[in-house]
């Protein structure tokens, strides 16, 4: 059998001391997390009304591009936050094309001929207010393709 500690007064005194000490602790820690957590939602509250600040102060602005469809201008007023898409199916609205609508069907290109993903924003895209793309459908997708001839 081994041999256990006696618990001599010393022991037991020192033992209710440590027992205090480590309630005391816990009911810090419990204090401070409470706090903490007021902080977070003071922290959050503050960010919500910065954001709205934000918003109010700089409301998006206005921004137009010019979408050629069969040799004609449909001039769209979008957002730079926009996707391309948006524009492109806003675009194809204003041009009365009633047979296809799907965007997915159709391709934009910038007037040096570079493709652009109708899924990125505009602004990542680098276009500039007043830009002028072409919009036409895709080959196999009633548009035009020179090997058909």
């Amino acid at each position: 059998m081994k041999d256990q500690p006696r618990r001599t007064p010393d022991n037991q005194e020192r033992d209710q001391r440590l027992e205090t000490e480590l309630a005391h602790v816990h009911t810090e820690e419990e204090k401070l997390e409470r706090e903490l957590e007021h902080v977070r939602q003071e922290e959050e509250k503050i960010e919500g009304e910065l954001e709205k600040e934000h918003h109010h102060n700089h409301p998006k602005k206005p921004f137009f591009l010019v979408f050629i469809i069969n040799g004609e201008d449909f001039k769209v007023e979008t957002h730079v936050e926009d996707l391309l898409r948006v524009a492109v199916e806003k675009a194809l609205a204003e041009s009365g094309n009633t047979g296809r609508r799907d965007p997915s069907e159709w391709e934009v290109r910038d007037s040096a001929g570079v493709l652009l993903e109708m899924a990125r924003e505009i602004k990542a895209l680098g276009l500039d207010d007043g830009a002028r793309l072409f919009l036409s459908l895709k080959v196999g997708a009633g548009g035009n393709d020179a090997s058909r001839s």
